[in-house]
Formats: C-alpha cells, structure tokens, sequence
C-alpha cells in the first residue's frame, strides 16, 4: 500500500520539514494527516507546514507502511527504520 495521490495534503513540522528530524509519528484524523518527529519542543503553528506527501515518500518510503493508517489512529516509532506502533489518538489529543 502506498500513499496516493502523492501531491495529498499533509502536515509536518519544521524539523520534517527541513530535514533535520526523522519522522517517527504519523497521525491520522478528520482534519487529514501530520508527519511530525515526535517531540514536544515546536513553539507554534508557524513550526508546521503544508506538503504533499509525495515529497516525503521521496526521503523516506517507509512511511508508506502508514497508508492504510485508519482515522483516529496514531503510528509511532523509535527511529527511522523501526516497526511503526499503532494506537488510537488518545482523547486529550484530539
């Protein structure tokens, strides 16, 4: 399974964004998808920007592992190459 169609609309943060961070959270919810590093020191919403998906898949095409992600849910993982985890987006994220 792979993402489709590859310019889909997505979310990351500034550090996917430049590359300077792998993504290890892939979440999936009625506002679409967000690709982000994981952790917790982006200051606002100007630390996150809208790509295509396509982009992404580019560097890392283990991401496609998410594509059938269902809404609602959250994949994780340690590092780059790790098994993605997959959990429901807890209620106080939402």
């Amino acid at each position: 399974m792979e993402f489709s169609p590859s310019n889909l609309g997505v979310i990351v943060c500034d550090h996917v964004f430049r590359a300077s961070r792998p993504i290890l959270l892939v979440a999936h919810d009625a506002e679409g998808w967000d690709f982000v590093c994981g952790q917790h020191d982006h200051s606002g919403v100007d630390d996150f920007h809208n790509v295509g998906v396509g982009h992404l898949v580019g560097r890392d095409p283990s991401i496609n592992e998410c594509a059938d992600l269902e809404c609602g849910y959250i994949a994780a993982r340690s590092s780059q190459g790790a098994m993605w985890v997959r959990r429901p987006i807890p209620e106080h994220e939402r």
